[in-house]
């Protein structure tokens, strides 16, 4: 029994000892659940210290600046180590583009749902009646600039294109059959 005693005691000796050895440095994470394309604030990140293994990379406290403002690129979990490329420059609109809603029904855009800063094209499926012509492309490469839920899963998108892109767009706007189709960045 004393052996069995004097043995844990020198094994918590020894963790003890090697967590004090281990240096531990600061570094920037997640305070909560960050969802993709949401605009980080000062109060999103909070300070943890992590092992130094020289290897890990992570923004100091002080780099904070890096990531306010920004928009996370994909889903962050509460306590995610932050870096800057797990975020982007926000969406801003120039003078030679324009900004357009469109009111969607499910099935007309991608099952996993759009973020501000995802690309996407604006494409007009062909009509019933004439099932062999081709789809239209309305706007190429534009950027979802802001969504929000509607009632029966229906999402009120908005789309920064070009801004003759965007006036072709807003001309088809209440034309049934209007899909956003997903592009690589």
């Amino acid at each position: 029994m004393v052996g069995l005693l004097v043995t844990v005691l020198f094994a918590l000796g020894a963790v003890l000892w090697h967590l004090s050895a281990v240096q531990k440095v600061p570094a920037l994470a997640a305070a909560s659940h960050l969802q993709r394309g949401q605009v980080v604030e000062p109060g999103d990140l909070r300070t943890v210290y992590v092992s130094d293994d020289g290897a890990l990379v992570r923004l100091d406290p002080s780099e904070a600046s890096q990531l306010v403002g920004r928009v996370a690129l994909v889903d962050l979990a509460e306590g995610t180590l932050m870096t800057p490329s797990l975020v982007a420059e926000p969406v801003t609109v120039r003078a030679s583009d324009g900004v357009v809603g469109l009111a969607l029904d499910p099935g007309a855009y991608p099952a996993r749902g759009l973020a501000p800063g995802d690309r996407v094209n604006v494409v007009r499926a062909a009509e019933a009646a004439d099932l062999d012509a081709a789809p239209r492309v309305l706007a190429r490469d534009a950027t979802v600039f802001a969504v929000e839920e509607l009632t029966g899963d229906r999402l009120l998108v908005s789309i920064l294109a070009a801004r003759a892109d965007a006036e072709v767009v807003a001309a088809s706007a209440g034309v049934t059959g209007l899909r956003l189709v997903l592009v690589a960045p």
